[in-house]
């Protein structure tokens, strides 16, 4: 009998980690990107500008994201989901009239980062980019470089600066590059022709890391800044 009881309480507990196992790789994730600098947005508003996300008119599931922020991954159900930004509301979160009214589409183990930007009338919209987040092998990093700022094509220089060895990538306006490096400390700077839109900055790639790089603003008023996301332990 005691032998039966902890067979059944072994396959109930094996039944558990199943389905929470099951579960897990059936949720589709998102980060939020505040990348609109207030003074682009008109003149008098606050250069962080803090803005409201309401989904599906339910959860205020973000309040107060300013510039250059990242927040998440949340964890959604795979399906539709409709998101509106608005600009905070201290007191009564999620309130405010929506600037942004958009969708997004999760599919079951999907990561996105949804980013609130400039579109190419410099209008705030919200763009979406699909990370990978397979496997990395040691000794290398991934570079997740998404184009979100109000410009025309770039070009993503990255130098190793222990080998001096330098990585130049042309990136399209709303799009995705995903690359793969060597891991170490690399600088990573912005370009659009001869224009320098965001100097040399430091960035440490470790090994079976992924890091999101997002340029955001307006290149038109020298506003453009990257915004960075590491998440390590992608294995």
């Amino acid at each position: 009998m005691k032998n039966r009881i902890r067979l059944v309480f072994g396959l109930t507990l094996l039944c558990m980690a199943l389905t929470t196992a099951l579960s897990a790789s059936e949720n589709a994730y998102m980060y939020l990107v505040q990348g609109v600098p207030g003074r682009d947005y008109t003149a008098t508003t606050d250069p962080q500008f803090p803005v409201d996300v309401l989904i599906n008119d339910e959860t205020c599931n973000v309040r107060g994201l300013t510039y250059g922020s990242i927040q998440g991954p949340f964890t959604f159900v795979p399906g539709t989901y409709d998101v509106k930004i608005s600009v905070a509301n201290t007191l009564a979160p999620c309130s405010n009239a929506p600037i942004v009214d958009s969708s997004v589409t999760l599919a079951s183990g999907q990561n996105v980062s949804a980013v609130f930007s400039l579109n190419d009338s410099g209008a705030p919209a919200l763009s979406t980019f699909t990370n990978n987040f397979s496997a990395i092998s040691a000794n290398n990093a991934r570079v997740l470089f998404a184009l979100a700022a109000d410009s025309s094509t770039v070009q993503l220089v990255l130098v190793n600066t222990t080998t001096k060895k330098q990585y130049t990538y042309s990136v399209k306006s709303d799009a995705l590059l995903t690359t793969t490096l060597p891991s170490g400390s690399y600088t990573v700077q912005v370009n659009q022709g001869t224009t320098t839109l965001v100097p040399s900055t430091s960035v440490d790639l470790s090994s079976q890391s992924a890091t999101l790089l997002f340029a955001t603003g307006e290149a038109s008023n020298n506003t453009v800044n990257l915004q960075i996301k590491t998440v390590k332990d992608v294995i």
